[in-house]
């Protein structure tokens, strides 16, 4: 598997709303590329969240996912104050690594706007900083549908 991003799109999905804040703009008022990376962190949280995985519980189980790759493909600007959204999901779980997928789109009729994709990789780590496999169940989660109500 390449760690480029690719243009397949996957079956389980969490798509965030983010809107382009003032600070987040460089001088010609277009989102800067750094920011990208912020989006993409936040879009793992909340596909995690949506599973029923706090990281934040993850951390204080002494289970951290520290990211090994970053692969981002810039494909258009986003402007101050436009509304965008954060599409996220993992597209495969390898020993200790986990490969997730992001998309920044700008909503549109008939078809969304690719900002920017990724591919970013982490590895779950233990509080030694060691790797470890992800658990059969924990992968399963991450793989699979969110939970209902979440």
């Amino acid at each position: 598997m390449s760690d480029a991003p690719d243009s397949a799109k996957p079956r389980y999905v969490h798509r965030m709303p983010v809107r382009v804040r003032y600070p987040e703009a460089d001088p010609m008022g277009r989102l800067h590329h750094s920011v990208f990376m912020v989006y993409f962190e936040m879009g793992r949280t909340e596909y995690l969240r949506q599973r029923g995985i706090a990281y934040a519980d993850m951390e204080r189980s002494g289970q951290f996912v520290g990211i090994v790759s970053a692969a981002v493909r810039y494909r258009a600007a986003a402007k101050y104050d436009e509304q965008l959204v954060v599409e996220t999901w993992v597209k495969e779980i390898r020993g200790a690594r986990i490969f997730f997928g992001n998309r920044v789109v700008r909503p549109g009729k008939p078809l969304d706007t690719v900002i920017a994709e990724a591919t970013i990789c982490g590895a779950l780590l233990g509080a030694d900083g060691r790797p470890h496999r992800f658990p059969e169940e924990a992968a399963a989660l991450m793989l699979g549908p969110p939970k209902a109500g979440a």
